[in-house]
C-alpha cells in the first residue's frame, strides 16, 4: 500500500486502465490543479505527470480533454512549465514536438487546450530558450494553422496560437523568419488579425508580434515599407469615426481615409496600449519617426487622445506625440534606443509619470 494516496492513482492512469477509473482519477487531479498548492504537490509526482501527458492522446475524448486541461493549469505556473518540458513522450524529441503535432492534426479534438499549453510554456523566458529549436522547423505549419480559420475540423478555433506566436516572436531567430526576404513575407499573413473583430485574443497576439519585432530597430525600415502597409493595420484599433481636414485626410494611409461612420475603436484597453507601445518603439529611429509623421499618425493620436479616458493610456499617447511634434534637430539622435538615460533620472521620470496619472 502506497503511503501517499496520490501515488495509488498512478495505477488508474495507465492507458489500459478502466475508463471509469481514469475518469475519477483525472477529475480528482483536475480539482487539485486548481490551486498553486495543489500544483506544487503534483509537480513532485513524476510518474503521475508522465501518465497525464500520455493520456492527452487517449482514445476516449473526455479522458484526453481532462488530461489536457490538467496541463493547462499546471503550465500556468512557471515551475510547472519547467517540469513539464522535461518529459520526452515515446517517439518524440520532447513534449513540444508532441503538442505541435496535435496542433497540426486537423482532426485533433480539444486542440484549443493544446494551444493554451504551448502559449503558457513559451511565456516563460527560460522555457522558450530551451524549446525554441523544436519550434523553428514547424513555424510554417503553425502559421498555416493560425491563418486558416477552418483549419481544425473538430470545432477548435485555435485562437491561442496568437499569443503563442507573440511569445515566439520574442526570439530573434523567429523575428528574422517573420520578415524573411523570400516571398511571401510571413508577417504579411498575420497583419489582418490586428483587426480581427471575432477574437480579441487573435488581435492582441498579432499586435504583440509587431510590438516585439519593433523592439529591434534594425527592422523598422522593413516594417514600415510600402510592401507591408503596416500602419493601416496598426492604426485601425485606435481610430474611430472622427472627421479630418482634407490635408490631414490626404496624409493618412489610403485605406484609413474613408472609414465607415460606424467605425469604433478597439474596446480592449490592453490592445490599445500595445498599439501605442509599438508606435513609441517605431519612434526610436529617424526612419520610423519620419514615416509616422508623413502618414498622419499625429492626427490620429490627437483625436484618440480626446477620446481615451484611461490616464495611463493617455500618457502613453502623449509620449508618442511628444516625439512626433519635434523636429529632427530637436530629437537629437537618429536612434533613441541607443541613448542612455542617466540612472539618477529614472526615479524622477517615474515620479513625474505617477503624478500625471494620479492627477488624471
Amino acid at each position: 500500500m502506497a503511503n501517499d494516496p496520490l501515488d495509488e492513482l498512478t495505477q488508474f492512469l495507465k492507458p489500459d486502465s478502466r475508463i471509469d477509473l481514469k475518469h475519477i482519477s483525472l477529475d480528482h487531479l483536475l480539482g487539485l490543479s486548481g490551486t498553486e498548492e495543489g500544483i506544487n504537490i503534483l509537480l513532485k509526482k513524476e510518474e503521475i505527470l508522465k501518465c497525464i501527458i500520455d493520456l492527452t492522446n487517449d482514445k476516449v475524448e473526455e479522458i484526453s480533454k481532462n488530461a489536457l486541461l490538467l496541463l493547462v493549469n499546471i503550465t500556468a505556473n512557471s515551475k510547472g512549465v519547467l517540469e513539464v518540458i522535461k518529459y520526452k513522450p515515446g517517439g518524440k524529441t520532447n513534449i513540444i514536438e508532441l503538442f505541435i503535432g496535435y496542433v497540426q492534426d486537423q482532426h485533433k479534438k480539444n486542440a484549443d487546450a493544446v494551444c493554451m499549453i504551448l502559449s503558457n510554456i513559451t511565456r516563460v523566458d527560460k522555457a522558450l530558450e530551451i524549446t525554441i529549436d523544436t519550434f523553428l522547423p514547424h513555424l510554417n505549419g503553425i502559421l498555416n494553422a493560425f491563418v486558416n480559420l477552418d483549419y481544425n475540423k473538430t470545432g477548435s478555433n485555435l485562437n491561442y496560437l496568437a499569443p503563442l506566436c507573440s511569445n515566439l516572436s520574442c526570439n530573434p531567430r523567429v523575428r528574422k523568419w517573420l520578415l524573411k526576404t523570400n516571398q511571401p513575407v510571413p508577417l504579411i499573413q498575420l497583419l489582418p488579425f490586428c483587426n480581427f473583430n471575432i477574437s480579441s485574443i487573435r488581435r492582441g497576439g498579432a499586435i504583440g508580434i509587431i510590438r516585439n519585432i519593433s523592439l529591434d530597430t534594425s527592422y523598422h525600415e522593413c516594417l514600415l515599407s510600402t510592401e507591408l502597409d503596416l500602419l493601416t493595420y496598426l492604426l485601425t484599433p485606435i481610430m474611430g469615426n472622427e472627421e479630418y481636414s482634407d490635408d490631414e485626410m490626404d496624409s493618412l494611409p489610403i485605406a484609413l481615409q474613408y472609414l465607415p461612420t460606424e467605425k469604433q475603436r478597439d474596446p480592449d484597453i490592453d490592445i490599445r496600449k500595445m498599439v501605442l507601445e509599438t508606435l513609441n518603439l517605431l519612434c526610436a529611429t529617424k526612419c520610423g519617426r519620419e514615416i509616422l509623421r508623413n502618414n498622419g499618425v499625429y492626427y490620429v493620436l490627437r483625436e484618440y487622445h480626446k477620446w481615451e479616458k484611461d490616464p495611463k493610456t493617455r500618457l502613453a499617447c502623449e509620449n508618442v506625440v511628444d516625439i512626433l511634434i519635434q523636429k529632427e534637430e530637436e530629437v537629437g539622435a537618429d536612434d533613441l534606443s541607443k541613448v542612455e538615460v542617466p540612472a539618477k533620472y529614472d526615479d524622477k521620470f517615474q515620479k513625474m509619470d505617477e503624478d500625471y496619472v494620479n492627477s488624471g
